[in-house]
């Protein structure tokens, strides 16, 4: 069920997206400063796209790095597991030197 709403989310994001390009797009283009001094003309919904692509494409990428390495993690963690060492039996000196319960009268007696 969520994802059919992630899905309907994006869509309309797209929908909306496209309508406020084509809206713009016959408006006179941006003078947009490249590093070296040029201005290259540029429509502004091909800048905001950008703009989109240049903020949430690093943050993907990590989250997709991020994810690969919990994965695997987990996968570690959740691999087979060696069955302990059964215990040794107490050696029979070790029995005599144990302590022996005390027995406490109660107060007052």
């Amino acid at each position: 069920m969520a994802r059919i709403l992630w899905g309907i989310a994006i869509g309309a994001l797209l929908v909306l997206f496209a309508g406020m390009a084509a809206a713009n797009w016959g408006e006179a283009p941006i003078a947009f400063v490249l590093p070296n001094g040029d201005v290259a003309p540029i429509r502004l919904p091909l800048l905001l796209g950008l703009a989109v692509l240049a903020g949430w494409l690093p943050m993907f990428l990590w989250h997709m790095i991020a994810r690969a390495g919990l994965k695997r993690r987990l996968a570690r963690l959740e691999g087979p597991v060696a069955a302990p060492a059964p215990a040794a039996p107490p050696a029979a000196s070790a029995r005599v030197d144990m302590a022996q319960p005390t027995i406490v009268p109660p107060a007052g007696a």
